[in-house]
């Protein structure tokens, strides 16, 4: 089976738009390298830890009861409903619970604000 030389011109031509569309497509999948942008902002040092709050406690209305209080810095105060009174009181922070204490311990806490 001889070629002609169209076919011939035509197999050639073939070949060639094939290897152009390889060579193309493997160009697109190099990936292009690009410089490192420097940070726009400096990175920070590491701040110290949250130290957890203290809780204190406070002398309820009814005897030998305590409430036990995350005391915050420079708050103004919660207001918690009394179990004891139908009165609300205010304390310098969030209420964590009561406690049921002796009866000499008890004596030596602060009173809750009325």
């Amino acid at each position: 089976m001889a070629l002609t030389r169209r076919a011939a011109a035509r197999r050639t031509a073939g070949r060639r738009a094939a290897v152009r569309r390889s060579a193309k497509r493997s160009n697109k999948r190099v990936a292009k390298r690009v410089a490192p942008k420097p940070a726009a902002k400096p990175v920070l040092p590491v701040r110290k830890q949250i130290v957890p709050l203290e809780p204190v406690l406070y002398k309820l209305c009814k005897p030998g009861w305590a409430v036990i209080v995350d005391r915050t810095p420079n708050a103004l105060g919660t207001r918690f409903v009394c179990p004891f009174c139908p009165k609300s009181h205010r304390v310098p922070g969030p209420v964590r619970g009561f406690k049921k204490m002796r009866h000499a311990q008890w004596g030596r806490l602060r009173r809750v604000e009325e």
